[in-house]
C-alpha cells in the first residue's frame, strides 16, 4: 500500500506540533509542510526540525500536499477547508483533529462538493489542559485513541460498510492508508460515525469539562477564607484540573455539541437530584448502593 509522502499540517499549536513531530520520527523522509498564523511558531518548528518548511497563508502554500491533518479550533476548521479548496483543484485527503464531527463534516460536505478533495473527520483523544507549540509532545498520542469518522449517520458497525464508505466519498484504499499512518504513531485507531462520536465525546470529555468548570465556578461562589484552596486534595485538584483550560476552544465544542450535551446535562441533574433527596432523607443504604455502583463499574473497566 503506497504511503503518504508529502503531509501538511494547519495549525502549530499542542496537537498539530506533536502530529508533525511524531510524524517525523516514524519517516524523517515525509516532508512536512505547515501552516500557522503565528511566525514566530513556524520558525520555531522549523528550527526544531519538526517541520520542513512553514507559511503564515494558505494561499497556494499546500497544493502538493497528499494529506491534509486541520488542527485548528472547531469553529475556524470550515474557513481552512473553503482556502484549501480554492487553493488547488487537485486530489487531496483532509483530516481535522477537532472535538466535535458531526456539524463540521456536515459543512466540509458542502464545501468540497464537486472537487477532488475528500475529508475524513478526525479526533485524537490526547491532549493537555497546556496549549501552544511549546507544549507538543512527540509521543503525545502513544496508547492514545484516535478516531476517524469517515461517514456522517449512524452505523450498526464499528467499521466501514461498502455503503458507508460509498456515502463519505472516501475509498476503502485511502482509509486504511489513513489508518495505517496513524497506527505507526502507536495511536489506537477506532473508525466510527459521526453521530455516535458526538454522543461518545459527550460523555467522555465535554461533560466532565463542564461539570469540572462547574465545580471551580461553585467554589468561588462560597464565603471562604482565601486560604481555603491550600487545604484542597488529589480530588479537587484532579477533578478540577481541566476547567483551566481555553474559554475559547471549549466555547466552540460545548457549542458544536450543545444537543447532546443538553440531554445529558438533565439526565445529570436527575442523578444529583435523587441523591439530593437520599441525603436529606438520611437513606444509608441507598447512599452506600450508589457509591458502591459507581466503584464496582469504575473498577471492573480499569481490568480491561
Amino acid at each position: 500500500m503506497p504511503k503518504f509522502k508529502k503531509i501538511a499540517v494547519v495549525g502549530i499549536g499542542l496537537i498539530g506540533a506533536s502530529l508533525a513531530a511524531a510524524l517525523k520520527k516514524y519517516d524523517p523522509n515525509i516532508k512536512i509542510t505547515a501552516v500557522d498564523r503565528c511566525l514566530e511558531s513556524i520558525k520555531k518548528a522549523e528550527k526544531l526540525e519538526i517541520i520542513d518548511q512553514g507559511f503564515t497563508e494558505l494561499k497556494d502554500n499546500l497544493s502538493e500536499a497528499e494529506l491534509i491533518f486541520i488542527a485548528v479550533p472547531v469553529a475556524a476548521i470550515p474557513s481552512v477547508i473553503r482556502k484549501i479548496k480554492d487553493g488547488s483543484k487537485g486530489k487531496q485527503l483532509l483530516v481535522d483533529a477537532g472535538s466535535t464531527k458531526k456539524e463540521i463534516m456536515l459543512q466540509a460536505k458542502e464545501i468540497l462538493a464537486g472537487t477532488k478533495k475528500i475529508f475524513v473527520g478526525g479526533h485524537p483523544m490526547a491532549g493537555s489542559h497546556k496549549s501552544g507549540l511549546d507544549w507538543h509532545q512527540v509521543d503525545l498520542f502513544k496508547d492514545a485513541p484516535f478516531i476517524l469518522t469517515p461517514w456522517i449517520e449512524e452505523s450498526k458497525s464499528l467499521l466501514p460498510t461498502d455503503e458507508a464508505l460509498k456515502n463519505s466519498n472516501v475509498e476503502e484504499e485511502q482509509l486504511q492508508q489513513l489508518k495505517e499512518l496513524i497506527e505507526n504513531l502507536k495511536a489506537k485507531v477506532h473508525i466510527i460515525s459521526a453521530e455516535e462520536h458526538d454522543r461518545c465525546t459527550a460523555y467522555l470529555s465535554h461533560l466532565p469539562h463542564l461539570l469540572s468548570s462547574a465545580l471551580v465556578n461553585l467554589s468561588s461562589k462560597r464565603d471562604l477564607d482565601s486560604s481555603f484552596l491550600e487545604l484542597s486534595g488529589s480530588g479537587y485538584r484532579d477533578m478540577t484540573r481541566i476547567a483551566g483550560s481555553s474559554p475559547e476552544l471549549w466555547q466552540d465544542i460545548i457549542i458544536s455539541n450543545r444537543k447532546n450535551l443538553s440531554e445529558l446535562v438533565t439526565e445529570y441533574i436527575a442523578e444529583l437530584k435523587e441523591l439530593q433527596l437520599n441525603l436529606e432523607n438520611n437513606e444509608e443504604n441507598k447512599i452506600y448502593n450508589f457509591l458502591a455502583s459507581a466503584a464496582e463499574i469504575k473498577n471492573k473497566s480499569r481490568e480491561k
